[in-house]
């Protein structure tokens, strides 16, 4: 006889503790000698996808036994299916941030950090030297001061927005670790 119950395969009198997995899968069973397996058994476990094992042993000696089904475990596939659903998450707002730099070159958003420094102390000193500011602002016929109010009304506007996104998506991470089944789970999008 020849059965799984709880994560436990037995075979006659043999019981061997199997893993807990996130996807169903098969067992398979061969009896092998003892010199090869001390139980006399040899148990692959077939991954959709991965390749199955087979007995390493001289296959004159090995006798297979038969396969059974062995569902995955509720709480691995719950765990699987909230990791898939956060890298899911994580992707939509990662897209949904880099939109909002998207219209501009990548040395310039590099700079950003500097501009928004200089325009804030521009803010606190008006005689506080701000050489990207006072370069950008030649460049494009602005006075500085004109330019760092441009800047840090779009680094407000960015962080709104940015920050809203954010926001959504730790509200979706923070549905995904309290869902309790697979159902609650597709439920949550972006």
């Amino acid at each position: 006889m020849m059965k799984i119950e709880n994560a436990v395969l037995i075979v006659g009198s043999a019981r061997i503790e199997l893993p807990q997995l996130a996807t169903d899968t098969v067992v398979h069973v061969w009896r092998v000698p003892a010199e090869y397996r001390e139980n006399g058994l040899f148990v692959a476990i077939d991954q959709p996808g991965q390749p199955g094992e087979i007995p390493a042993c001289d296959p004159q000696q090995a006798e297979y036994l038969g396969a059974l089904d062995y569902p995955a475990a509720e709480t691995e596939a719950l765990r699987d299916a909230k990791a898939r659903k956060l890298a899911e998450i994580n992707q939509h707002c990662e897209a949904s941030l880099a939109a909002l730099a998207a219209p501009y070159p990548e040395g310039e958003v590099n700079s950003w950090p500097q501009q928004v420094k200089e325009a804030e102390a521009l803010a606190l000193d008006a005689d506080t030297p701000v050489p990207l500011l006072d370069a950008i602002a030649a460049a494009r016929g602005l006075t500085v001061i004109d330019l760092a109010g441009r800047v840090t009304a779009k680094m407000q506007a960015y962080a709104e927005h940015s920050g809203a996104l954010i926001g959504r998506r730790q509200a979706a991470e923070d549905q995904i670790e309290a869902a309790t089944t697979p159902a609650e789970l597709e439920g949550i999008t972006w």
